[in-house]
């Protein structure tokens, strides 16, 4: 969104979560550059790609359209467009929302996207900015509503993860101290994005899951063998992958990341 020069102000001197991501992929020159702009040394940020530079100004340009779509799509009324948001103890961290879904009660984050790029890249890519939203506001989810190349958007609830907000808040507290202090951070080492279960896979032709699977199948009845194997199987699923199947068996992790193992129907 273009920023008014009222959500500019209510933004000054704080770390919001647009900037936030540098502290976790461990963009060195992007710290700093975030560190000179916080201690007002601006400098100029690097010039996006022509293609990067679209996609921002499409996302600007259909937000209020895609908040409406959500609010017609997903029946829940959509409140706090644009507000700025600040941390109940955190006073230097803020958010500025896109939306708020009033019956889930989390934060709505929209984006553009190029039509191609596959959907665990893109939350990936994104997730620092969506965890640092559900720290400020206390939610346990976000929804990421995505326009692919301008096709109606479609929405994934992304969960709230502890692990990673912990360590933002550890990165953030020890970035503001130094922008109080006006002494430059340290290099932070990058820190992987939560994974977020959106693969469906496909294990035929892995020989590993072709033999545990049929010893899942040949040992059903046996249950010592039999929970030796559930757990082989287990091992072998990716971690960004909701569903895992072939060689007759399927594997679904639910929200709670718990697998399931089940036969595939004939």
């Amino acid at each position: 969104m273009t920023l008014t020069l009222e959500q500019q102000a209510a933004r000054k001197g704080k770390l919001t979560a647009s900037r936030v991501a540098v502290l976790m992929n461990g963009d060195a020159a992007g710290i700093m550059r975030l560190y000179k702009e916080m201690i007002g040394e601006s400098e100029p940020e690097p010039a996006d790609s022509i293609d990067d530079w679209w996609y921002k100004e499409m996302g600007s340009v259909t937000e209020q359209a895609q908040l409406d779509y959500y609010e017609r799509k997903q029946g829940h009324s959509v409140g706090k467009r644009g507000h700025v948001i600040t941390h109940d103890k955190f006073e230097w961290a803020a958010c500025t929302l896109d939306g708020w879904d009033d019956v889930f009660q989390c934060p709505i984050e929209c984006k553009m996207v190029m039509r191609w790029d596959p959907v665990e890249i893109i939350v990936e890519k994104f997730q620092p900015q969506l965890q640092w939203q559900m720290f400020v506001t206390n939610a346990d989810s976000c929804a990421l509503s995505m326009s692919r190349g301008g096709a109606p958007p479609v929405v994934d609830y992304i969960d709230r993860a502890d692990d990673y907000i912990e360590e933002m808040i550890s990165r953030a507290s020890y970035f503001m101290a130094c922008v109080g202090m006006r002494e430059p951070p340290v290099d932070m080492p990058a820190m992987a994005a939560p994974v977020d279960p959106t693969a469906i896979v496909n294990m035929q032709g892995n020989n590993r899951w072709a033999d545990a699977a049929q010893s899942y199948i040949d040992l059903y009845q046996d249950a010592h063998d039999f929970d030796a194997v559930k757990e082989l199987i287990k091992s072998l699923v990716p971690e960004n992958a909701k569903q895992a199947f072939g060689h007759g068996i399927k594997v679904v992790r639910d929200r709670r990341g718990s697998l399931r193992i089940r036969k595939e129907e004939s």
